[in-house]
């Protein structure tokens, strides 16, 4: 195989398999699946996107979400929020389905996404943190990204520990993910002042997010709106009791705000480290219907646990790795050597 400079395996075996043409006849062969594809954020066509806060989650251009959107629905059938929990409530289903999911409530996701949604006629869910769109403040990876980038310091010393600038912003985010809520208390606080960089501006924060008249306008026209928690704390970093709050919350000031409380639940950061058995126990309880993991795969006919739907990553391009991502996720997803596992009314975890 010719390797192309800049290429990972799975994209060069990806390149392989389109170029081949071999992708569209391998799904005849496969199993019913469920294919949820993720995005966070969508850049403009006119430029690159530009961000004093996380650029990380950008995914494609505008003129590259049309594309992918117009794939997908050439590809597989696009299931509103309604339809995919149909699908998922019968013991096994037939079919080649898909679902399109946005992250965090961004406003690009009003400007860019929202447009091409509408003039393709193809449903998606929008996962908003209600707490996050009302205090109009940007969550702690984006500040984390806004600290390091406008520092003028050459490593950063925190609670003890010192790094270098580059390697700080990743040590950051691993502790906000995966340590106690308790521990990482007034971080930010700490991390703005060893970078001696103020909290950005209030105004510049608040434009990040849809507003509550945006985030009803969509919910009307083809887009259901998710909880994604009330403030987009990692659940697994909390005791039952604050999860419980952060899921029961949400729900009820979406209900107040849009007239009908939110189905379905994705998980904040959403990894196999980032909730737990508690976790899905307690969305069912609150009254969600279903709830999604992130960047974990696919979701096969018979083997769909409804607190666990699983997800893949969006790509920048329409281009193989995303058409592999897709017809084979089970290749092309990245998956977690012990998922958490719903079934029936109690929840377990077992080897996928």
């Amino acid at each position: 195989m010719l390797l192309i400079k800049g290429m990972g395996k799975k994209e060069l075996l990806a390149t392989a398999l389109y170029r081949a043409g071999v992708l569209g006849p391998v799904r005849l062969f496969q199993r019913s699946q469920l294919v949820v594809v993720t995005y966070h954020r969508i850049k403009p066509n006119e430029a690159p996107a530009r961000t004093p806060f996380d650029a990380g989650v950008f995914g494609p251009s505008q003129a590259a979400f049309q594309q992918q959107v117009v794939w997908l629905k050439r590809n597989f059938d696009v299931l509103t929020e309604s339809e995919l929990l149909d699908v998922l409530r019968r013991p096994t289903f037939r079919g080649r389905f898909a679902a399109i999911t946005f992250d965090d409530g961004y406003r690009d996701n009003y400007t860019l996404a929202y447009p091409v949604l509408r003039a393709h006629d193809v449903p998606a869910i929008f996962f908003v943190c209600p707490g996050v769109l009302d205090s109009r403040r940007v969550g702690w990876w984006d500040l984390i990204a806004y600290f390091i980038r406008h520092t003028k310091k050459p490593a950063l010393t925190v609670r003890g520990t010192t790094r270098a600038i580059e390697a700080a912003g990743p040590h950051l985010l691993h502790m906000m993910k995966l340590r106690t809520a308790s521990e990482t208390e007034g971080l930010m606080g700490e991390v703005s002042a060893a970078c001696g960089v103020p909290m950005p501006d209030a105004a510049a924060q608040s434009e990040q997010f849809m507003t509550w008249d945006e985030v009803l306008e969509v919910s009307r026209n083809g887009v259901a709106i998710g909880s994604h928690t009330h403030t987009h704390r990692v659940l697994a970093t909390l005791d039952e009791d604050a999860q419980r709050w952060e899921l029961s919350e949400s729900r009820a000031t979406l209900e107040a705000r849009l007239g009908r409380p939110p189905r379905t639940l994705a998980y904040p950061v959403g990894g196999y480290d980032h909730f737990t058995p508690a976790t899905m126990r307690i969305a069912r309880e609150v009254g969600y219907e279903g709830a999604f993991s992130f960047h974990t795969g696919a979701n096969y006919s018979g083997a769909c646990h409804p607190y666990n739907l699983k997800r893949i990553s969006c790509t920048q391009h329409l281009d193989a790795l995303f058409a592999a991502g897709a017809y084979l996720p089970q290749v092309f997803s990245w998956f977690h050597p012990a998922p958490v596992a719903y079934t029936g009314h109690t929840v377990t975890t077992t080897v996928a």
